[in-house]
């Protein structure tokens, strides 16, 4: 189960939030806070799978809950704020974003919002360097880290990470990835990850690390990139 805390001052936009996600089976909706500090208090005590946070709020800001979060070690280190603001001039003060995993503008794309908290989900399962080790590795690669491509292939890196076996079954694969994102379209997934993959053969690797990992002078296949990333991730 997903649970969501929600931290808005304005019933209507709370409770549309909270009706709009409700719908998932997967969600549960822990409960609404109305200002910055009960978003605190209830974020401490009810450790919910996301934050769903307003920034302009009473007693306490979005910002400064951020803040708090960010600053204080005793507090998990879990990417799992996702800011809901219309307001640029709050947006344009976060200046601290250890805590967040996405910034939403208002009107809300609600379906890109649901696949972010069902990320923040899947990450819980990471070893605590994993989701760095990746981002570091697709940014060196430059790899758009938010296509779809992207998230299919950082999913499929960590099953095959925690596979005991190591075995990369890609059908496997791509049946698990078509589960956790509720794709059918299983096609599509494989097309999506080709694609990515397909986009490092032209570049130039900088990096030592990465270069020995992904050096090639053909196209490498998508079960090649993933054994290339698990050689990475080992040697990091």
């Amino acid at each position: 189960m997903i649970d969501v805390l929600i931290a808005d001052d304005s019933a209507v936009q709370a409770e549309q939030l909270s009706n709009v996600l409700s719908k998932e089976k997967d969600f549960k909706i822990l409960k609404i806070s109305k200002d910055g500090m009960e978003a605190f208090n209830d974020y401490l005590s009810l450790k919910p799978t996301a934050l769903i946070l307003d920034l302009d709020m009473p007693v306490m800001s979005g910002i400064e809950v951020i803040n708090e979060l960010s600053n204080d070690t005793n507090f998990d280190s879990k990417k799992n704020v996702i800011v809901v603001s219309g307001a640029m001039p709050f947006r344009s003060q976060i200046s601290n974003p250890d805590k967040i995993k996405w910034i939403f503008s208002k009107p809300i794309d609600y379906d890109r919002l649901i696949e972010e908290i069902r990320e923040i989900k899947r990450n819980e399962g990471l070893k605590p360097s994993l989701e760095q080790d990746l981002d570091k590795m697709f940014t060196g690669l430059d790899i758009k880290p938010y296509t779809k491509g992207s998230r299919y292939l950082k999913t499929a890196i960590n099953i095959a990470y925690y596979d005991v076996e190591r075995d990369i079954n890609i059908s496997n694969i791509i049946r698990h990835i078509s589960f956790s994102y509720k794709n059918s379209h299983l096609d599509s997934i494989q097309s999506a990850m080709d694609k990515t993959v397909n986009t490092i053969y032209y570049k130039k690797v900088k990096d030592i690390k990465l270069k020995k990992a992904f050096s090639a002078d053909y196209k490498i296949t998508t079960k090649d990139f993933i054994n290339r990333a698990l050689y990475y991730i080992d040697n990091t």
